[in-house]
């Protein structure tokens, strides 16, 4: 596995289940907790498509998903985080460095990792979950 860091201008998104999106539409902090023994938070390098824009890129992850047979949920959301914003954000609130990498796996080349906290460092998940607006969220299902 690489793990060759993303450019602060360019963007991830993170796959919020169901239960981690509240009645708006919008992420909760859960969102952005990696799971219980994980070294990173799993997200995907949306520049890696090479797409026209964000919600063009967008697209490319729901065909990655599908791909992999993941099931999409209906009310399931991306969120797209801009890299160096949330690196700056997360610093300046808790005094962690993140770093945001890309881990390419043989059923994804666009997936990436937060990596710098776990699953207990949830001053650093309301951190992330604080920068996403709804311009941020792009369905799971269209």
């Amino acid at each position: 596995m690489t793990d060759v860091p993303l450019p602060d201008g360019d963007h991830v998104s993170r796959y919020c289940k169901p239960s981690a999106v509240d009645e708006g539409g919008l992420p909760l902090t859960a969102a952005f907790l990696p799971k219980q023994g994980e070294e990173y938070l799993s997200v995907n390098w949306l520049e890696y498509f090479r797409a026209q824009d964000l919600t063009a890129a967008a697209d490319q992850v729901r065909q990655v998903f599908r791909n992999k047979n993941y099931r999409l949920r209906p009310k399931g959301r991306f969120a797209v985080l801009e890299v160096g914003v949330a690196k700056t954000a997360v610093h300046e609130a808790t005094g962690k460095n993140l770093r945001v990498s890309h881990l390419p796996v043989s059923d994804d080349e666009s997936h990436s990792g937060i990596i710098g906290y776990n699953a207990d460092d949830l001053a650093v998940a309301v951190e992330l979950k604080v920068l996403v607006t709804s311009s941020d969220v792009h369905p799971a299902i269209i």
